[in-house]
């Protein structure tokens, strides 16, 4: 770690041990390497002799949709599927630590465990996230809106931001007909799920956590769907498991044209995203491989007569 991301993280220790949660105790605090898109860290808390341990995460980076994602994980964890907040305000969200792994991890770790079971947990959870009630100036997810901020960046060319704006608008012309929005989670990947140290495989949706609610909006619930292949990077072969694994869980009905429609605008915003992230981090490398991959799943779908790949190829290889 450089001499600037130490003393970055000093500062930000002297924050959060400063919160009202822990100014009547001791902290150990430690970053985590946990998601793309925010800062998060560790915190021992001794008080009394007792000890307890929390999650930490910094919303400065991300005000416009901090109001949302508190709302959300609060509404969550009432309904027992996120874990417990101790503290919020509008640049810290500290929660309970599920000691555990994320569902990747534990995938990773388990050969035998299989995608079956790891689509049941998501879609367990996606159905409960879409059960609860949003406030009602809870954010409204804008595709075409999101899609086109994202294309007006200093990265792309003039002609490169022109070919983007057509292949966007027919990607987009679906969404003229959005109904039945419901509260969606936005992000469901498999960082995002966490099984606690209690989970078992014989009893899958027990021990299931959804965490990570920065995406938060009000959407269709194909959208999220369609935003949890793209971001898992399953094919279209998976599609109907998905669907009918959500459905055992909710009475929404799920059209399986209207995923396949979000899916292409969900390679794009998580391609240009990843895209947009390779020019502000450190690891661009990795980002680009990423912006890469939802790209030419996206081209495969052969919507547009324009192919993004070759159309971005200096930008993805630089």
């Amino acid at each position: 770690m450089s001499v600037i991301g130490l003393h970055s993280n000093e500062v930000r220790f002297a924050e959060i041990s400063a919160l009202p949660c822990f100014t009547d105790g001791h902290c150990q605090i430690s970053a985590l390497v946990q998601g793309e898109s925010h800062l998060c860290f560790k915190v021992m808390f001794s008080k009394d002799g007792k000890e307890k341990c929390y999650f930490v995460k910094s919303l400065s980076e991300h005000q416009l949709t901090s109001q949302a994602e508190i709302n959300s994980h609060l509404s969550a964890a009432e309904h027992g599927f996120a874990p417990s907040v101790l503290y919020y305000s509008s640049s810290w969200l500290v929660s309970k630590f599920i000691d555990g792994y994320s569902l990747q991890q534990f995938s990773a770790n388990h050969p035998k465990f299989t995608l079956a079971s790891k689509i049941t947990i998501a879609m367990f959870l996606m159905a409960k996230n879409h059960q609860l009630h949003a406030s009602k100036d809870h954010l409204v997810i804008n595709v075409v809106g999101l899609l086109t901020s994202q294309i007006h960046l200093n990265i792309y060319t003039q002609p490169q931001k022109v070919t983007l704006t057509s292949i966007i608008e027919k990607t987009t012309s679906f969404l003229s007909s959005i109904t039945d929005l419901v509260l969606c989670h936005g992000d469901v990947n498999d960082e995002n799920i966490r099984l606690s140290s209690e989970f078992s495989p014989n009893q899958l949706t027990g021990n299931v956590w959804l965490v990570d609610f920065e995406c938060s909006s009000l959407a269709e619930a194909e959208y999220d769907v369609a935003m949890y292949l793209a971001i898992n990077q399953l094919s279209l072969r998976h599609l109907e498991e998905v669907i009918k694994s959500y459905q055992q869980y909710s009475a929404l009905p799920i059209n399986s044209e209207k995923v396949r429609d979000y899916l292409a605008c969900c390679y794009l915003i998580n391609g240009l995203w990843y895209l947009e992230a390779a020019t502000e981090k450190a690891q661009g490398k990795s980002f680009r491989v990423k912006a890469r991959q939802q790209f030419v799943l996206f081209d495969q779908l052969a919507l547009a007569e324009e192919k993004v790949v070759p159309l971005l190829h200096t930008l993805l290889t630089d």
